[in-house]
Order: structure tokens, then sequence, then C-alpha cells
């Protein structure tokens, strides 16, 4: 849960992203699927996004303990329109979504999404 006094710093940290690598927007996404925060344009389906996003990240992560690999901390999935980065962050997913049609240093998006990451369970926690 984000406390109210952080959710402010938290919608700072997502807009700080917005454009860096490509990036298009981003959404803190609670493990119920639930919309904590975004930094995405209003004509973004938010509650879909983070709804599947939760239940994807979710059974990725179960498929993966099963096959005795550990637990998973990020994810990347390539796509037509364009790269979707998951970021497992106290509790809590930040998806990051690239614009279209955009050539993606993916080392670079994948560092930055990590240091924010890292920044971004300061304060939630």
């Amino acid at each position: 849960m984000v406390a109210p006094e952080s959710a402010e710093q938290v919608k700072t940290l997502l807009n700080s992203l917005n454009g860096k690598h490509g990036i298009l927007g981003c959404l803190l996404v609670a493990r119920d699927g639930s919309v904590v925060s975004t930094s995405l344009p209003a004509e973004v389906d938010i509650a879909t996004i983070g709804a599947l996003s939760a239940t994807l990240f979710s059974n990725n992560d179960v498929s993966i303990q099963r096959m005795n690999r550990g637990n998973l901390v990020q994810m990347t999935l390539l796509t037509d329109q364009g790269i979707l980065h998951f970021y497992e962050a106290a509790g809590h997913f930040l998806v990051v979504l690239t614009a279209k049609d955009q050539r993606i240093n993916l080392e670079g998006l994948i560092r930055s999404v990590e240091e924010q990451g890292k920044t971004l369970e300061t304060m939630i926690n």
C-alpha cells in the first residue's frame, strides 16, 4: 500500500521515466491488479492493462518457481506494438510500456527501470 504522503512522489517518479528509452508511460499495479499510480496517456485503458499485467506477472512467477528457477523479479515482452517491461517492487508491479515504432536500447531500458524500481521500493515500504 502506498501511503498518501508518498503518492505524489510515486507519480513524479513514474513521470520521470516517460520519454526515456522510448517509454510511453508506466503503471504501478498492486498484486490484485488495481492501479496505484500511472503516467500513461489518458486514452490508454489503464484499468485493463493493470489487471492483466498483475495476472500475467503472477502466472509467470508461478511457472518460473515450478521450473525451480527462483522468483520472477523482472520480465520483458516484445510485441508488435512495443515493449512491456515488468519489475516487481515491494509487493507491487512496475509496468513500463514503450511507444510504438521506437528504436529501444533494451539494456538501457532495463537498467533505468531497475534503478527507478529500487527507489520506488523505498517509497512504498
